[in-house]
């Protein structure tokens, strides 16, 4: 085995994290990749890039006390056994939870570089901070999917953190996106919708600000009955967010989708896509939403600054009646206007060479 790339599990929750580390593991030329999960669950993306199993522990058991400590010093036991008889160029370690197990496991695997790609600021205790620190410095790498946190984390961590903005290949993706028709019926709105459509993507939990965007739309929904807001993705705020939409009067027109796994071609059923994150690592929707051709709004995230190379259509954070009067604007305006300076300061063409050279050099 060449590249092992450890992740901490699978499933719904884990897709896009599933789907960088494939981006980045097809850059590598390898032909002998696999990939660990910690837990369980799917990760039918990373079936492309070579095998994967699971150790189907739980996170009681990986972080847990008494005596799941117990357990945990035999399972690691014998992982480190195991990797010991692994012959590994690199090893790519999914963030800090995976690196905190794994790390100190790799530190006699001397033929092993390691990496710790991290996809959101996860502020790392002091202990975590010592274990980075103290690893042999010339095994390791630190990389974070955007510049914006890499430099937060390198001011958290005190070591070098490098910047390798995540980027999506253009051209595959728009050959892959359905039509309007096509994703309205993908989405089961098929005849259901006859005016524009606010679309919302991503796991339904606080963080995402999704009772914002249900707030802040309300009034633009009730004055356009014909229009409709459709969020696509499962969590534990789906009861919640159901309950909002009726509360304020909107329920016909809010659309809670549930989970879809081919979602990424579906973009062009929506007018405008928002996305009220209350703080992202880097956020892909963002990028696939632009390179399908759809305007958005975002909240003013330094994060969506950077992958915008400006701040159009970015809206102060938490701010009800900002969010309110930019979807009063933009919807009365000429959303196509929006779409093209959003594209231009984006650039996705160069963003992708950047990207492929990055991770290439990377993973050499």
């Amino acid at each position: 085995m060449d590249i092992l790339n450890v992740m901490w599990g699978g499933g719904s929750a884990f897709v896009s994290v599933h789907n960088v580390h494939r981006e980045i593991l097809r850059l590598s030329g390898s032909s002998s990749i696999a990939t660990l999960l910690l837990t369980s669950g799917e990760a039918e993306p990373l079936l492309d890039v070579g095998n994967v199993s699971a150790l189907g522990f739980s996170s009681k058991r990986i972080k847990g006390r008494g005596l799941e400590a117990f357990r945990r010093w035999f399972d690691r036991r014998r992982l480190a056994k195991w990797l010991s008889m692994q012959e590994l160029r690199v090893v790519v370690l999914d963030g800090l939870g995976v690196a905190s197990y794994l790390l100190p496991l790799l530190v006699e695997q001397m033929s092993a570089r390691v990496i710790v790609l991290f996809h959101g600021n996860k502020h790392p205790t002091p202990a975590q901070v010592r274990m980075l620190q103290l690893f042999p410095a010339d095994r390791l790498e630190l990389v974070a999917v955007s510049e914006t946190l890499a430099i937060d984390l390198e001011h958290q961590i005190g070591i070098r953190v490098l910047g390798g903005r995540i980027a999506l290949e253009p051209s595959v993706l728009r050959l892959s996106l359905l039509n309007r028709e096509e994703a309205l019926l993908a989405l089961g709105l098929e005849g259901q919708v006859r005016g524009r459509i606010i679309g919302a993507v991503g796991r339904l939990v606080t963080e995402k600000g999704f009772d914002l965007l249900l707030t802040a739309s309300s009034q633009w929904l009730k004055s356009h009955p014909e229009d409709h807001l459709v969020l696509v993705g499962e969590g534990p705020e789906r009861e919640n967010l159901g309950a909002l939409a009726t509360q304020l009067g909107i329920a016909d027109q809010v659309h809670l989708i549930g989970h879809v796994p081919t979602v990424r071609r579906l973009y062009r059923a929506f007018d405008l896509l928002c996305i009220p994150s209350q703080q992202e690592g880097l956020g892909l929707v963002l990028p696939e939403a632009i390179i399908a051709g759809v305007p958005v709004l975002a909240t003013d995230l330094p994060v969506f600054r950077e992958q915008l190379g400006g701040s159009i259509g970015l809206v102060g954070a938490g701010q009800r009646a900002a969010w309110e009067l930019a979807l009063s604007n933009y919807l009365q305006g000429d959303l196509n206007t929006l779409r093209d300076a959003q594209q231009a300061g984006m650039a996705p063409e160069r963003a992708w060479e950047n990207f492929i050279g990055f991770y290439r050099e990377l993973l050499r």
